[in-house]
């Protein structure tokens, strides 16, 4: 296996991957079943033929920039263990703020409001599932566009034990949303102006889903349709919190101001100190 392991390495090494070291641990031991940790605890052990037809499919998938979150299909998020397939876009670290600040909000409302939740785009569910864990008696409801995120994201709530706490619903929006008083919306929709697209990293360009990416010319175009819709599905005091591109602080800013309606509007940066976040709640006499 030592032997395998170092020509992973320099596989990796020739094809310009960043960490080649630590990608090549990952990728060997998620092909072996093993904890990274086990391969330098055994690094006698002989690999059977199976296990170097998989091993190999892994590192030469990841030589052509496939993203290692699709190859094992899974990725950690709030310390918590998603299954991924190309049909979602692969969890950020960065959407953990838009999780933080939710949970935030969710602390200092009035009694009485927190505990039903509207995600917009939920995708593989992450941001579902994390604020069922975490809310209690939070109640979900969660939509896609599209079917085949909704099988991950039930997927992932079920391995998670809180399928009984949200309901999945394929919308465009809010358009199959039944008209009812929600504490929070959230959304971490598509943001990428799509001049941008073509400009991605190779891994996310080549390898996830452009209709999860694209945001329109300007990537605004769902900001202009949630901000406003929201307003129907917020109670009086309800909370608004939208994920963001670095440079849409203002413009999605200046939406909710716009409608006169929302109030206590804040920008939240990541920890890599970029805007991230956009939240507000409904004024209460809104």
């Amino acid at each position: 296996m030592k032997a395998f392991f170092e020509w992973s390495i320099d596989r990796l090494n020739q094809a310009g991957i960043t960490s080649p070291r630590m990608e090549a641990e990952v990728l060997l031991a998620g092909a072996l079943k093993l904890y990274r940790e086990e391969l330098y605890s055994r690094p006698e052990r002989v690999l059977n033929k199976a296990e170097k037809v998989i091993s190999h499919d892994f590192i030469n998938r990841r030589i052509r920039c496939e993203p290692v979150a699709y190859i094992l299909g899974q990725k950690e998020f709030w310390s918590l263990n998603f299954k991924i397939t190309s049909d979602v876009l692969i969890p950020r670290p960065e959407t953990e703020i838009l999780v933080e600040t939710l949970l935030s909000l969710n602390n200092i409302i009035p009694v009485g409001l927190g505990s039903h939740l509207l995600e917009i785009g939920t995708g593989s569910g992450i941001i579902s599932v994390v604020a069922a864990k975490e809310i209690p008696n939070c109640r979900v409801t969660a939509t896609d566009y599209w079917p085949e995120p909704l099988v991950v994201a039930r997927l992932n709530a079920d391995s998670h034990g809180v399928s009984n706490k949200i309901n999945f619903i394929q919308s465009d929006i809010f358009s199959k949303v039944p008209i009812t008083p929600y504490d929070f919306i959230v959304s971490n929709p598509p943001y990428i102006a799509t001049p941008h697209l073509n400009n991605l990293m190779r891994d996310v360009r080549d390898y996830e889903s452009k209709k999860a990416l694209d945001g329109g010319v300007d990537g605004l175009d769902f900001y202009r349709r949630i901000i406003p819709m929201a307003l129907n599905y917020l109670k009086k005091g309800g909370g608004i919190v939208l994920e963001i591109g670095e440079t849409q602080a203002k413009p999605v800013s200046d939406m909710l101001c716009d409608e006169d309606k929302y109030e206590s509007i804040k920008v939240t940066q990541d920890y890599s100190g970029y805007d991230r976040v956009v939240s507000a709640r409904k004024k209460n006499n809104g």
